[in-house]
């Protein structure tokens, strides 16, 4: 009988402490949840998007600061504009997407708590006013109200569909 209580005893352990670990995980993720969705508008085809994509991805490396999550959303083909649409559903960026579907060459911060597009940027931007427009972004969902957090730039071409 004592053999078989230090088993258990083992068995719960085991089999306990990996969720205890995941528990732990979970919570060091979510004070790491993100604040504004970079959402890039991409295709293969795209020649602004083969400058856009390499700054971008130095900007990406120099946010580790940054409570940024980057939403890929491809119009390269019939494909991959069908796999688009379960991305934007699956970040919560459907409005966003219905604004400015096939259009390429473009990121567009928008907030995680309400989706609001907040600002834009281009291949015209460097990685260094990438990430300070990035940074100012998650300054305005920290400070300003839900429905005045965006920046009205100059960079946001005006969407197909009326942004809320």
């Amino acid at each position: 009988m004592r053999g078989f209580a230090g088993f258990m005893t083992l068995l719960l352990f085991f089999v306990l402490n990996p969720v205890i670990g995941v528990a732990k995980d979970t919570a060091a993720r979510n004070q790491e949840q993100p604040v504004i969705r970079a959402v890039l508008f991409r295709a293969d085809w795209c020649s602004n998007c083969h400058i856009l994509e390499p700054i971008l991805e130095k900007a990406m490396a120099q946010t580790t600061d940054v409570p940024v999550e980057l939403v890929t959303l491809d119009f390269t083909n019939a494909a991959k504009w069908d796999q688009s649409i379960e991305v934007a559903l699956d970040h919560d960026v459907v409005g966003i997407y219905n604004a400015y579907a096939g259009i390429t060459g473009l990121v567009v911060l928008t907030s995680v708590d309400t989706g609001e597009r907040i600002d834009c940027f281009n291949r015209t931007f460097t990685a260094s006013t990438m990430v300070h427009a990035m940074k100012q972004a998650v300054a305005a969902v920290q400070s300003l109200p839900q429905g005045h957090r965006d920046q009205n730039s100059a960079f946001c071409p005006p969407g197909r569909a009326p942004l809320n």
